[in-house]
């Protein structure tokens, strides 16, 4: 506090002390700036503060005060440290001190100034919003009171300060202080106050509609910062906010919009093209795509239909008919790019644009269903899966999975994708690999949670063996892992493909890992040994599977103690046996001659 002199305490806020204060300069004028103190109780608090505050100072908008900086300071007088926020003064006083002096003089605000201080705030909340910021506790919403804040409440604090200003005039300051909490709990008690205002004075009246929307009880029935901006009188308040964050959405008449779409696919692509800003065109426009998509005739523009409807959906993410239409078709052109034999390999501008739809609506079920479907089956091009690690959709994958892990359909999807992305990772990018090493533990839930579901433990199962070949198991990971994958064998023992992705996991578990083999043969559930003779009993017929057990028991037979168990149990014999199911298999002779030659040694 050195460097500032403090001129006068202002009424606290809902979070600390106003302080207005000069800063000390060795020059003649002086700037004035405004100073919120908060308490910090104790180290953690102090941390938490600093977090959110440092949020704060990357804020860059036109209706918001710009916070200049921060510090940390310690008051004597009261034995507390405090964190101190400085931000810009305007010099012309604030809202409240403006309120209060028109309900002093039972003066109503000017229509204009209400809405433009509607539009402002909108265009604020909606940015802060963007930024995963909730504003200030005051007038606090119903639900806050059980701790609970969300977006939602910031639409609650808005609409009491505009019914505030609206109100100035017909009510004093006990009867708007009464009104806040009695709104609370029962929303009759402002259909009486407006009432009283459109008796005194009707031109607020276009008002009352979004007031009414702002000021439900129950958080869901309000609109959000996002929902605002598409009413019309709000879009209104917002022409008078000049610089906008908000981008008010276009259109062309429904006539035109028709007309322009009735062509074939290249000019309805090239429509589309040139109308990206208008939500219409692009809505109507995947539907008149999924006609042609359906009768064959889009078939030569697969590749470019695909390019077109994401950028839509990049575009206006925010439309969620949008994206649910646009996903399902997404998922109709890829499933007949191949029935076709064709190979969708998409750039890395259209992976940025489906990460867009991931990121903004990473709670709806739905449409995460159809999304992780078409990335699981557009994922198996290497191209593809490259672009997508790139653009960093690991994280978001594995978001899902944790918010998700009860819905088989996105577990199967997530999984199928992780095991294409780690396949195409680069293992000497730390950066990539630290990304890859935390999708081991939640693989690992999804197969612990779904074991009997063949189709998910075998999608999971894929995952960890790609995830080991790139090194991302740590040393606390082998034991609880391979007792997982025996477990996943041993529910599901009659799908070939889950046997040998199973095995060939195991096999690069037990390769670096001595306490992955030794957990391999002293399982409680039974030894991986007895597995291996089932699963050979019951694929003998099957290369594949067979392949993959004769390289798990060459991984094994490099420890003498699991030597041991595999001369005990004669597995020699099993090994001699397979010579003879597959004697022209070079790769099988070759396993099984390798670990014949360590068992008789």
């Amino acid at each position: 506090m050195e460097k500032y002199e403090v001129l006068e305490q202002l009424q606290p806020g809902a979070l600390g002390t106003m302080l207005e204060a000069e800063r000390k300069t060795g020059k003649g004028a002086q700037k004035k700036y405004m100073i919120k103190q908060v308490e910090c109780i104790d180290q953690y608090q102090a941390s938490e503060a600093l977090k959110e505050a440092k949020d704060l100072l990357k804020l860059r908008h036109s209706n918001i005060c710009i916070y200049k900086e921060l510090f940390l300071t310690w008051n004597n007088e009261v034995s507390s440290l405090f964190l101190c926020l400085v931000m810009q003064h305007s010099g012309k006083g604030d809202l409240s001190a403006l309120i209060k002096e028109k309900r002093q003089k039972s003066e109503k605000i000017r229509d204009v100034v209400v809405q433009r201080f509607l539009g402002q705030m909108v265009d604020a909340l909606f940015y802060t919003h963007q930024q995963n910021i909730l504003h200030s506790k005051s007038w606090m919403a119903p639900e806050t009171f059980g701790f609970s804040f969300t977006e939602k409440s910031d639409i609650w604090s808005l609409g009491s300060v505009l019914l505030d200003m609206m109100t100035c005039f017909v009510l004093n300051a006990e009867e708007i202080t009464s009104l806040l909490q009695d709104i609370r709990g029962d929303s009759s008690c402002l259909e009486g106050a407006l009432t009283l205002v459109q008796n005194a004075d009707n031109s607020y009246l276009p008002l009352f509609p979004v007031l009414c929307m702002m000021l439900q009880i129950e958080p869901s029935m309000r609109p959000s910062a996002e929902d605002l901006v598409d009413v019309p009188f709000v879009r209104e308040c917002l022409t008078f906010v000049g610089d906008t964050s908000v981008v008010l959405k276009k259109s062309l008449p429904p006539k035109i919009t028709d007309l322009l779409l009735e062509g074939g696919i290249g000019s309805v692509l090239a429509f589309m093209q040139a109308s990206w800003d208008v939500e219409e065109v692009q809505a109507k426009g995947i539907q008149q795509l999924a006609s042609f998509v359906k009768d064959k005739s889009a078939f030569p523009q697969l590749l470019k239909c695909t390019e077109v409807i994401t950028f839509a959906m990049k575009t206006h993410v925010t439309s969620l008919n949008l994206q649910l239409d646009g996903c399902t078709l997404l998922l109709e052109i890829l499933s007949q790019a191949l029935e076709q034999g064709v190979v969708m390999a998409l750039d890395e501008r259209v992976a940025s644009c489906l990460l867009a739809t991931v990121r903004k609506h990473s709670g709806n079920e739905e449409l995460l269903l159809l999304l992780c479907t078409f990335l699981m089956m557009v994922s198996a091009s290497e191209v593809t899966a490259e672009n997508l690690r790139k653009v960093g959709i690991i994280p978001d994958l594995l978001s899902i999975l944790r918010r998700f892990l009860h819905n088989e359909e996105i577990c199967f999807s997530c999984c199928g994708v992780l095991w294409s992305l780690a396949v195409s990772g680069n293992s000497e990018d730390n950066e990539d690999q630290a990304v890859l090493e935390s999708a081991v533990p939640v693989t690992s839930a999804v197969l612990q949670k779904h074991l009997q579901d063949g189709a998910i433990a075998e999608s999971a199962c894929s995952a960890l063996w790609a995830l080991s070949l790139q090194g991302c198991l740590t040393d606390s990971d082998y034991e609880p892992t391979t007792a997982l994958l025996l477990e996943a064998l041993r529910m599901n023992p009659e799908r070939a493909m889950l046997m040998k992705n199973g095995c060939l996991a195991l096999a690069s578990f037990i390769r670096v890992s001595e306490i992955a083999a030794l957990t391999f043969i002293t399982d409680s559930k039974g030894s991986g040994i007895e597995l291996i003779k089932d699963v050979y009993h019951l694929h003998f017929d099957n290369s594949g599977v067979v392949g993959a057990l004769c390289l798990l028991m060459k991984e094994m037979a490099q420890y003498d103690e699991v030597v041991l168990d595999m001369l005990s149990q004669k597995m020699d014999k099993l090994l001699s046996e397979i010579k003879i199911q597959f004697p022209f298999s070079t790769e099988i002779m070759t396993l099984v001659d390798a670990t014949l030659l360590k068992l008789q040694k």
